[in-house]
């Protein structure tokens, strides 16, 4: 134990050295690869997959930073991992350090949560003659920061996002500012956005506004301003989402987060989306078929392995991805399957686009009567007027205090079916649940406003008195998120940053 703490103490030396003597523009480390970690999220044990990347320097000497139109990837890369390791303040540093980055800076209370936060990480590299400016947006380790996704607003750019990129605008032109003034002025500043979730739609309306934005446009050439996003929602109105050929959207079309905020609300990214996962039938090529016999009844389930599945093998990243279930039935010895709640051959993109569709139409529930009104997904107004300030409420409480969302997540699990169903099939379910449990931990909270938010959920559900458009889509979730059926759970692994890593391996391989 001696003998390795030694060496440990010898090998933080040397790191740190190294960093110093970056910092202090003294002689090159002539650094060639970096080996870093990135966190399997899919993972049960939450294992870390080894990568090695060239270092920044390295793709510098390559001339790879000279045009930011050009899809690199390496650069590619090295994004995903340090959007990858910004879920913390010291994780993202110590990233950036061993990257050799200097001047690195963070937002003020980096790792707190709260409705309208967001966190950056800022750091410098020098490119010859250019200063390169990197801003890594952390896309992990959400709190209370949820509301703000569903903070859309009636028209324009998604609101919550544009206010968060608007906050990282502000921190990287007083960065410029007080360090590379001079070199701004002169042209010679590069500009490297990242992110991944939340981060990614927040780096996607950053690249917008500092590029095309006429308040808040920058004075640097496009071929010098390179932005790779993951897992990317949509946050920019149809006239933003400007086709930039140096913003590359690294997306899957199997991911639910990237179908939101939806297209039906005019909502878009800029740039270009790279989809490297179109899920397709004829991608499923092992089947396993399970028959389990209960008295008179047969289930038959019948997974499928995806090309994804096969990826994990080919690049041995020990990663734990629920099977694709397609289809599942009881039915009694000599009568014909029931009908399925996803049709035999649906694909996880096809699913998404099935949940999708249900919220969007309210479950196949007729239109609420226009002289009465109703509560609706159909429009981004109706949504933004019926349930967003509620909702962001409810997100706000819940996420923003671990005793809340602890005692919720138990009560969940001890009896899922009935415990979701009372939240929106009884009028106080929900409000009495959440009250008992801020009462019992002591929670501070404002009763009337509570009650309402809790109320407007309530009413999003019912929609036999107040024309809501969650009941069908309640009634046919709720059965597959609690029992046994794992399509949903895939569909969640599949935002994770270790698929993407994986994905864009593959990218890499095969362009």
């Amino acid at each position: 134990m001696k003998r390795k703490s030694f060496f440990s103490i010898i090998s933080i030396f040397i790191i740190i050295c190294l960093i110093a003597c970056s910092n202090s523009g003294s002689s090159s480390s002539n650094k060639k690869s970096v080996s870093v970690d990135i966190t399997a999220g899919m993972n049960k044990e939450k294992e870390s997959y080894p990568v090695e990347v060239k270092s920044v320097e390295e793709i510098i000497d390559e001339g790879d930073f000279d045009d930011a139109t050009k899809f690199d990837g390496d650069i590619a890369l090295i994004s995903l991992i340090m959007a990858d390791n910004t879920s913390r303040e010291k994780k993202i540093k110590e990233l950036f350090s061993l990257l050799e980055l200097d001047n690195i800076v963070t937002n003020d209370n980096y790792d707190s949560n709260s409705a309208d936060s967001i966190s950056y990480c800022i750091g410098h590299y020098k490119d010859g003659s250019y200063d390169m400016i990197i801003v890594a947006v952390r896309g992990k380790n959400y709190g209370a920061e949820w509301a703000s996704n569903f903070k859309l607003g009636d028209t324009g750019d998604h609101q919550g996002f544009l206010e968060s990129a608007t906050k990282v605008y502000n921190a990287l032109t007083s960065y410029i500012d007080s360090k590379y003034k001079s070199s701004y002025d002169k042209g010679k500043v590069k500009l490297w956005f990242t992110g991944y979730s939340r981060g990614a739609a927040v780096a996607n309306v950053l690249s917008y506004l500092v590029q095309s934005d006429p308040a808040k446009k920058l004075n640097v050439p496009q071929k010098h301003v390179f932005s790779y996003t993951f897992n990317t929602p949509r946050g920019l109105s149809a006239e933003h989402a400007i086709n930039y050929p140096n913003v590359f959207n690294i997306i899957s079309a199997s991911d639910i987060v990237t179908y939101i905020a939806p297209e039906q609300y005019g909502m878009y990214r800029c740039g270009r989306d790279i989809n490297i996962f179109e899920a397709k039938e004829s991608d499923y090529t092992k089947k396993s078929v399970k028959k389990e016999q209960s008295s008179d009844y047969i289930q038959e389930t019948v997974w499928y392995a995806s090309r994804l599945d096969d990826l994990i093998e080919k690049f041995d990243a020990g990663i734990d991805l629920p099977k694709f279930r397609l289809e599942t039935f009881r039915y009694k010895k000599g009568k014909s399957p029931g009908d399925s709640i996803i049709k035999y051959g649906t694909t996880e993109k096809a699913t998404v686009e099935w949940l999708l569709d249900m919220v969007m139409t309210d479950g196949e529930i007729p239109e609420a009567d226009p002289k009465t009104g109703g509560h609706s997904f159909r429009t981004r107004a109706t949504f933004a007027s019926s349930i967003q300030p509620y909702l962001s409420y409810a997100i706000e409480l819940v996420l923003g205090n671990g005793d809340l969302m602890d005692a919720i997540t138990t009560k969940i699990k001890n009896d899922p079916l009935n415990t979701v169903l009372k939240w929106f099939l009884q009028p106080a379910g929900l409000y009495n649940d959440v009250k008992g449990i801020l009462d019992e931990k002591g929670i501070p909270y404002d009763n009337g406003t509570l009650n309402t938010a809790c109320t407007a959920i309530y009413e999003m559900a019912d929609y036999q008195t107040y024309h809501g458009c969650l009941t069908q889509t309640i009634l046919k979730l709720v059965p597959m998120a609690v029992g046994d059926n794992k399509d949903l759970s895939r569909l969640v692994s599949l935002h994770q940053t270790d698929a993407a890593l994986i994905m864009l391996l593959d990218y890499i391989d095969t362009h």
